[in-house]
């Protein structure tokens, strides 16, 4: 864990009151979580709606994955989540076996259950990790990744292993977060319900080192510990938000104050620590592991929503919606030739 001169006063606080055990977000969240997107996956959860920006969003990085090799065979996807995109590339690619890949047990079987209840035959998961994946060197034509990459606690280590399981001429393609914070330091709580309980999440976001350090204390779901967490949680609704959080202001009764109502009746202390990068690090992080082309691009799925968002600021989007599937994957395929950030293109 971090020296104890690098950390803030709640994390001092809480290393003091519930000390942490060192986890990875795979056993401290993913395997916690009972639904990744709370049942709402665009072609998976639910059909494709052309008057909403998201479904444009994700139809688009569909259309743009299925592009980036377009006679893959043996296609991996590497953090599927609940199933997007393994699910929606399968019916994409019906020649192709999409296998996912996720070292959380929980998101396999929901992924393997959500592909039978669709009826896609050629999607399977697999339960392990993406630094070591059970597959023979040179086995697969692509590889896919929606912003999960950044989530593996080595990630050379995983470009590494994707190159070995890549053939010759074989790519990654991925999507991936710019780490580019608004404030030097961001900090942030949120509460949340998991499989095995109730959890308080307390997330620092540093620029420089770019990194997330994230605590998570398990809490009963009954007695007083939920009286608690409900009382914060209708609390938290009041408060600013931030990457989808509520933002932790000085002195906020959700840092400290919290902490120490809850440390006593937690079952469980977790902290996580991951690496953020720029996209110009990651680039020269997948030419090191012998990638011979590596090109940052354009977004498919920002792209889409902007002008998914203009039709619908012009009152048009129930006129294009009978053009939903062309134009999307037409501006999935376009991405990958736009110079840009948030998705990457490399070529074994």
């Amino acid at each position: 864990m971090a020296p104890t001169d690098d950390l803030t006063d709640l994390e001092r606080r809480w290393r003091t009151l519930a000390p942490p055990e060192a986890s990875d977000v795979a056993r401290a969240v993913y395997q916690r979580t009972r639904l990744w997107t709370s049942g709402n996956l665009p072609a998976v959860d639910v059909p494709y709606d052309p008057r909403r920006e998201d479904h444009w969003a994700a139809a688009a990085r569909i259309a743009d994955y299925a592009s980036a090799l377009r006679d893959a065979r043996t296609v991996i996807d590497i953090g599927p989540g609940d199933g997007w995109p393994s699910i929606p590339l399968a019916q994409a690619l019906p020649e192709a076996r999409v296998i996912g890949v996720d070292p959380a047990s929980r998101r396999t079987e929901v992924c393997t259950a959500n592909a039978v209840r669709l009826g896609v035959t050629n999607a399977s998961f697999v339960t392990a990790s993406a630094d070591a994946m059970p597959f023979a060197n040179g086995a697969v034509d692509l590889v896919t990744a929606a912003a999960s990459l950044e989530e593996t606690p080595r990630p050379e280590a995983v470009f590494d292993e994707v190159a070995r399981v890549l053939r010759p001429g074989g790519v990654l393609r991925a999507s991936y977060q710019v780490w580019r914070l608004p404030a030097p330091e961001i900090e942030t709580v949120a509460l949340t319900e998991a499989v095995d309980g109730l959890l308080y999440v307390y997330a620092r976001r540093s620029q420089s080192p770019a990194r997330e350090r994230r605590y998570l204390l398990l809490l009963p779901s009954e007695g007083a510990a939920a009286d608690v967490h409900r009382e914060a949680l209708i609390a938290s609704a009041e408060e600013p938000r931030a990457y989808g959080e509520t933002l932790l202001r000085p002195g906020s009764p959700l840092g400290v104050p919290l902490l120490e109502r809850l440390a006593p009746l937690a079952t469980a202390s977790m902290v996580v620590e991951l690496r953020r990068w720029t996209t110009p690090w990651l680039v020269e992080a997948l030419g090191a592991v012998g990638f011979r082309e590596v090109r940052a691009t354009q977004h498919s799925g920002d792209l889409a929503r902007a002008v998914a968002r203009r039709l619908v600021a012009a009152g048009a989007i129930d006129g294009v919606a009978g053009q939903f599937e062309m134009l999307t994957r037409a501006m999935g395929e376009a991405a990958a030739s736009l110079p840009g950030e948030e998705m990457v293109t490399a070529v074994r």
